[in-house]
């Protein structure tokens, strides 16, 4: 024997609106024959005028609902926007930063957790100062999806520059040394790597016109130090060259970068090397 289909169940929400919308009748019906008498049009009048009242409720609770829910699709397109925008007016400075902070271990992996901890703390300190109280709002529940797009946009830019598929870390020192020197010439530098035995810490030394830079070359899997710094100041001075340069694929300690201060020596990622005249025109300035 065939079964009957059982229908869909009712929505329990449907259910206690529609007992609700009958009680306040049933209570509008009462508080009128209590009051006066009525006649039977106007009891009919009463009851549309309850029944009105009594759907008129969950029609105003949907809109409102409705409402606020236009507020957070708004307030979510606002904070995505705002946060694309503010990613690309620092796109540089992330590339370098993701060159610095992604590197390998011993085995080969690739380390992420210092670079996620980078876009973490872009999130808080360089979009949500921008954001109204309604997009702050929404950045937690967007903070993952926003984080998936900044990787990804500076992973593509990264890719989309030569310099980062050039570099390896794989690279020896010397290796680096070399890399180094090739990415000024393909400025116009005339840059040559030095003979090690006899640098006194220059690695490479390169000119352009009037401009002679001593160069040392950093390959680290930390953050570069005090060391480094000293030895291209010695090396300026050796060399009778006006301008000392530390270029690493890593960052830069404070120790070093106020000691570099001091000293008049420009700390660079390799990635800036084919910037360089640019960047000390502009320090001279």
């Amino acid at each position: 024997m065939a079964r009957r289909k059982r229908g869909k169940p009712t929505d329990p929400k449907v259910f206690f609106g529609l007992l609700g919308a009958v009680g306040i009748i049933w209570v509008v019906v009462q508080v009128f024959q209590q009051v006066s008498r009525v006649s039977s049009g106007e009891l009919g009048l009463v009851i549309l005028i309850g029944g009105a009242v009594a759907l008129a409720f969950p029609v105003v609770r949907h809109l409102r609902r409705a409402e606020s829910q236009r507020a957070i699709l708004e307030s979510r397109r606002a904070l995505l926007q705002k946060a694309q925008a503010i990613v690309e007016q620092n796109i540089n400075a992330l590339v370098t930063k993701r060159a610095q902070l992604v590197t390998q271990d011993a085995y080969g992996k690739f380390q992420f957790e210092k670079w996620r901890k980078e876009i973490d703390n872009f999130i808080t300190q360089h979009i949500g100062p921008l954001l109204t109280p309604n997009e702050w709002a929404e950045l937690f529940n967007e903070s993952s999806t926003i984080a998936t797009f900044i990787d990804a946009r500076v992973l593509a830019a990264l890719q989309s520059q030569p310099v980062f598929q050039a570099f390896s870390n794989s690279m020896t020192s010397a290796q680096f040394e070399h890399f180094c020197a090739s990415e000024l010439r393909q400025v116009g530098w005339t840059a040559r790597v030095t003979q090690q035995s006899r640098d006194q810490g220059a690695d490479v030394i390169a000119e352009l016109g009037h401009l002679r830079v001593v160069i040392q070359c950093k390959l680290y899997g930390q953050p570069v130090g005090n060391k480094a710094v000293q030895e291209v100041a010695a090396a300026r001075a050796h060399q009778r060259a006006p301008i000392g340069v530390v270029v690493s694929n890593n960052s830069y300690t404070s120790d070093a970068k106020q000691l570099a201060t001091t000293n008049g020596i420009l700390l660079l990622h390799y990635s800036d090397l084919r910037n360089l005249q640019n960047l000390l025109y502009q320090r001279q300035a």
